[in-house]
Parts: C-alpha cells; structure tokens; sequence
C-alpha cells in the first residue's frame, strides 16, 4: 500500500490510461480528464463536459423531480403577521379609553407606526425576511406603545384622584 502523498497522480486514472497517457485537449487550453480518481485534479468545466457529452454531475442525470407538490396555502408566517396586525389595531382602544375619561388631547396617541408596519408585513409576502423584519417592528411598536400608554394611563389617573 503506498502512501497518499507519494503515490504518482496517475494512480487509477483510467481516462489517462485508456487515452494514452496524455489529457484531452480543447484548442489551446488543456482539461483535466473527468474519470481521472485524483483529488487534485481540477474538475472539467460545464463546456467540456457539454462537447464530451460525460454523464454525472455535469449532465446526463435529469434534474431530480420535487418529492411533494407545492403548498397550496399561505406561508406560514402570515398567520404572525395578521396577529400583529390585529393587536396592532387593538391598541386603538387606548385612544377611545382617553376620550372616555375625558382627556381628548390624549386620545390623538395612535399607535400608527405599529399599524404601519403591520400592513407592510402583509404586504410583502414574497420575502420572508421582510415579513420578519416588519413582524419584529410592529411587535416592538405595540410594546412600546403599551409601555407609553401605561405611564401616561397612571399619570391621568393620579391627576383625576387628586382633584
């Protein structure tokens, strides 16, 4: 058994052997031979194996055929970005909540960036980072918005309590 790194490179390479020792060639340029079991040959290019019509990875082998037939309803991150969505447009109950407790200047607080994104999302549905990345805006936007609406609800609060 010889070792790896001393054995000669036309060790089994039987397209050499079965050519007469010398590599195809193609005009000027030389191709390695594809049935060459070097692995320091370089692989032949697309063209070469086109004309020399070699079976394998460069053709000959049809393209394989899907295993399951393509989905038929949304992807699946529709259905978060509709929730955002939809929370999105609930937060525009903290307006109507101000007008209830008679602070009508407040109610112009509209989470509208929340809002904004969320139809962005459901727009573009073809890139699925998109969607992510509009998902995670308007979840942020809520929260935020949430977290204002929470200060500013406590605040009203202790202003009705002290008159």
């Amino acid at each position: 058994m010889t070792d790896f790194w001393t054995r000669p490179s036309s060790h089994g390479d039987l397209g050499r052997q079965a050519s007469g020792g010398h590599p195809p060639t193609h005009g000027a340029a030389s191709y390695a031979d594809p049935l060459a079991r070097d692995p320091f040959t370089p692989a032949p290019t697309a063209a070469y194996a086109r004309q020399h019509n070699v079976a394998g990875a460069m053709g000959g082998m049809p393209a394989p055929q899907p295993r399951f037939a393509p989905p038929s309803e949304p992807p699946a991150r529709v259905g978060s970005a509709v929730a955002a969505l939809v929370c999105a447009m609930l937060t525009l109950l903290c307006p109507v909540l101000f007008l209830a407790l008679g602070f009508p200047v407040l109610a112009l607080l509209v989470n509208v960036p929340a809002i904004a994104f969320g139809i962005a999302a459901l727009a573009r549905l073809n890139d699925p980072m998109e969607v992510e990345r509009y998902i995670r805006y308007t979840w942020a936007c809520i929260l935020v918005y949430l977290g204002l609406m929470a200060v500013i609800l406590i605040a009203a609060i202790m202003v009705v309590l002290s008159l």
